[in-house]
């Protein structure tokens, strides 16, 4: 009951003023199975003012130096460009390694770097006046996108090595474009002090990050939680680099799976962390993960952190999310 009307007062704290930050989700286009037409209705039902999705440099680029969407990724640009004639600020994802430059799934020569910034730019030169924010990987810290077994963890070195070489591609296309990285979870406040040492900072608008904490004991599971390690990410980010960071919640989201949380309590967590988002003076945007559910089982916490369900009906979260953006 506490819960409900702390969730009431935050909705009505919202109504008659326009958002300052944007408010989407993750959405998986390049999927076989994609309901595209559902997903525009989902989007707009939801309120939302960007989505979140990925084109993977190795599906781009099959020969060295020749470029080309196939269907699957041809379907995000032109998601995209309705997006935008919506006014909606699309997120593209940049990722992940190319088996014609190195092996194993990361980037971590000066020739595969080299590769990826021509991958970035090509992707900029087609998105250029469309999408608003382009993310440099996704999860490096814990190994994402790595194909060896077991999963091989990329520097920190790296990492800021490829993220310069990639914004400085972007940004020769698009000066306007707004490059993030980071995109770290598992509260690992060590990795993002080690990345605010490199100089990559310099070359980025801003700092990608997941604060994840779903399945944590007693308070630390919490979206209060979530924020506050947010919080403290960006005081590190900004002590280090002598400015504030615009920081950019690229996932988060709790599972409505069996062992997971209820939609209602779900829903309530929704409202809190974006109101504690919106209140934040750095936060400059929040992607749920995801839009609608991946699978059908139940019991599969990844099947589950959908804002719909995947017929497309409505969670409680999706309720919130639509009130929050009115």
């Amino acid at each position: 009951m506490q819960c409900s009307v702390l969730a009431i007062a935050l909705l009505a704290s919202l109504s008659g003023h326009a958002l300052d930050m944007e408010a989407g989700a993750a959405i998986h286009f390049a999927r076989h199975n994609a309901d595209l037409p559902m997903i525009t209705r989902l989007v707009k039902q939801a309120g939302l003012t960007s989505w979140r999705t990925s084109l993977v440099w190795a599906a781009i680029e099959r020969e060295k130096g020749h470029y080309a969407l196939p269907a699957r990724y041809a379907r995000v640009l032109e998601q995209a460009r309705e997006a935008q004639a919506r006014g909606q600020r699309p997120l593209l994802l940049l990722g992940y390694g190319n088996p014609l430059y190195e092996k194993g799934g990361l980037v971590t020569t000066e020739e595969a770097r080299q590769g990826f910034a021509h991958y970035a730019h090509w992707v900029a030169t087609q998105m250029k006046g469309v999408v608003r924010y382009y993310e440099i990987w996704n999860e490096w810290d814990v190994g994402f996108g790595s194909t060896t077994q077991p999963r091989s963890i990329g520097s920190v070195r790296d990492y800021a090595a490829l993220v310069r070489a990639a914004a400085a591609a972007i940004h020769q296309v698009d000066p306007d474009a707004i490059v993030i990285a980071g995109g770290a979870t598992n509260e690992d406040s060590h990795w993002f002090e080690a990345f605010a040492r490199t100089d990559a900072l310099s070359a980025i608008n801003g700092v990608s990050i997941h604060p994840y904490n779903y399945g944590k004991p007693s308070w630390g599971h919490t979206p209060d939680a979530a924020m506050a390690w947010v919080d403290q990410v960006e005081r590190m980010m900004a002590k280090a680099s002598g400015h504030p960071v615009d920081m950019y919640v690229t996932e988060i989201g709790w599972p409505t799976s069996t062992r997971g949380y209820s939609e209602d309590a779900v829903a309530e967590y929704l409202t809190r962390f974006m109101e504690l988002a919106k209140a934040s003076k750095q936060v400059r945007g929040v992607w749920w993960y995801d839009l609608i559910d991946d699978g059908s089982d139940p019991d599969n916490r990844e099947h589950r952190f959908g804002l719909f369900r995947q017929n497309g009906e409505p969670k409680p979260a999706a309720l919130r999310m639509a009130e929050f953006n009115r």
